[in-house]
C-alpha cells in the first residue's frame, strides 16, 4: 500500500507510533514488513524492515534499518513501533538531524505468513487499556484477562536506557532478541 502504479503515491502518515495488529498462524514461517519513510531535506527515503529472519538490529546500505521481531504462535499481537526511536537508534541520520516531524510513512509492504488486522499511526502512545475503540480487539471477558488472550510488543524496547557514555549500545554484539521485545 500504495502501489507505485496506482494514483496514490504516498500514504502520508505522520504519527510517531505505528501500531500493527498481526497474528502468526504457524511458528517458524518467515514474515517481513517494510515501512518506507519519506524524509524532509533528503533526496532518498529510509526503509524500516521488520522480520523474524533478522536476529539483531542492523542498518545496511545507509538507508535500511533491519529490526528483529518474533511473534507468539496463533495469538493476535499489537506491535507498537516507535518510529522516532527506531530512526534515532539506526544512526542512518546525522545526530544533528531533527527527526520529530520530519518524516512521513509513504508506503507499507507486507510480505508475510501472518494475518494483518490493522495498521494505525498516532502521536499518542497507547497500551491495551487506552487503545481507541477502532483499534481494540473485540472480546467478551474482563479487561484484566487481555494479556491471557493477546500479546503486546513495543519496539524498540528500552534502547534509550541502554546507550553508553560514548554513544555506544553495550552488548549489541550479544544482543538477545527477548531483551528487545519483553
Amino acid at each position: 500500500m500504495p502501489s507505485a502504479q496506482g494514483s496514490i503515491k504516498s500514504l502520508g502518515l505522520t504519527g510517531r507510533y505505528l501500531y500493527l495488529e498481526v497474528k502468526s498462524p504457524k511458528h517458524g514461517l518467515p514474515f517481513s514488513y517494510h515501512f518506507d519513510l519519506g524524509m524532509a531535506e533528503r533526496s532518498h527515503g529510509i526503509r524500516i524492515s521488520v522480520s523474524n529472519l533478522f536476529k539483531n538490529f542492523n542498518t545496511s546500505n545507509g538507508f535500511v534499518a533491519q529490526v528483529p521481531l518474533e511473534l507468539k504462535n496463533n495469538c493476535w499481537t499489537v506491535v507498537v513501533f516507535d518510529i522516532y526511536e527506531l530512526l534515532k537508534r539506526s544512526e542512518i541520520l546525522p545526530a544533528s538531524y531533527l527527526i520529530d516531524g520530519s518524516y512521513q510513512i509513504r508506503s507499507i509492504n507486507i510480505c508475510a505468513n501472518t494475518h494483518v488486522r490493522g495498521v494505525f499511526t498516532s502521536d499518542n502512545l497507547y497500551d491495551f487499556v487506552t487503545l481507541p475503540a477502532d483499534m481494540r480487539f473485540k472480546f467478551a471477558f474482563d479487561l484484566a484477562k487481555w494479556p491471557e488472550y493477546f500479546d503486546w510488543q513495543t519496539l524498540p524496547h528500552d534502547w534509550s536506557k541502554r546507550k553508553g557514555p560514548q554513544g555506544e549500545f553495550p552488548g549489541d554484539e550479544n544482543l538477545n532478541l527477548q531483551n528487545l521485545i519483553s
